[in-house]
């Protein structure tokens, strides 16, 4: 016999009449192919949310650094930044002991172990306030502190222009890195705005009203590996210009 090998299940049948045995007889024909079934059923992967929280406070924390892998490797599974609300999510992971690894600017980094099921699981991270402790997301050698290599230099809305008398406007910028995506918003955590293919020179809708407008810009690197989300984000750049509508 090759392959596993399972020992035979024998279960007692009491002495009776023959019309009583033959249920007996058919419930552990069933009982047999319900384990062979679950036996070579095949095993799911794991999915994996974490959500991320400053330690002693109940606002969750965006943009924070999240990787999964092995102690060997701990961003072997991918990399992702968590959302305004906090979460990130990494789907088909193995089941085997993995690590996770949580870090942002001006927080302390943690790394927690666990081991995935095939059921989908949710890991909280606290981060303190400091500096420090285990990093995800960086290659400072490789990259002197740039975000793996990708960097927004400088954003001039219109080529550098102090004022508009339009709301349409473009959002000319320089690059170190090769980005595959950008968003663009007025607000500072990019609530509401979606990440959108990269092109050199996008174009930008100004909010409504006269004034002075704000406009933030962030590039990022994005690729999917064995269902892990790989994604290497720019550091956020800033300019402004005052909208003058007759």
């Amino acid at each position: 016999m090759t392959g596993k090998d399972y020992s035979t299940l024998v279960l007692p049948l009491q002495p009776g009449p023959a019309s009583a045995a033959r249920p007996d007889r058919l419930m552990l024909l069933f009982f047999i192919l319900f384990l062979s079934l679950f036996l070579a059923a095949p095993v799911s992967a794991a999915d994996l949310r974490v959500r991320v929280f400053e330690r002693g406070g109940q606002a969750p924390l965006t943009g924070v650094s999240v990787c999964v892998g092995t102690p060997a490797n701990p961003m072997q599974f991918g990399t992702a930044s968590t959302d305004h609300d906090g979460y990130s999510e990494f789907r088909d992971l193995p089941r085997a002991p993995l690590v996770v690894t949580a870090s942002k600017p001006g927080y302390r980094g943690q790394q927690e172990s666990l081991v995935t099921s095939n059921m989908q699981r949710l890991l909280v991270v606290s981060l303190p306030s400091g500096g420090g402790g285990p990093n995800c997301g960086l290659d400072v050698s490789d990259t002197g502190g740039k975000a793996a290599g990708l960097q927004v230099k400088y954003l001039k809305i219109n080529g550098g222009a102090k004022s508009t008398a339009s709301r349409y406007v473009f959002l000319n910028h320089a690059l170190d890195g090769h980005p595959t995506h950008y968003r663009a918003s007025e607000n500072s955590d990019f609530s509401g705005a979606r990440w959108q293919s990269y092109i050199a020179k996008p174009a930008f809708e100004l909010s409504q009203g006269s004034g002075r407008k704000v406009v933030y810009l962030q590039v990022r690197r994005y690729s999917k590996v064995n269902g892990a989300d790989i994604q290497t984000l720019s550091p956020v750049v800033r300019d402004s210009i005052t909208v003058k509508i007759p």
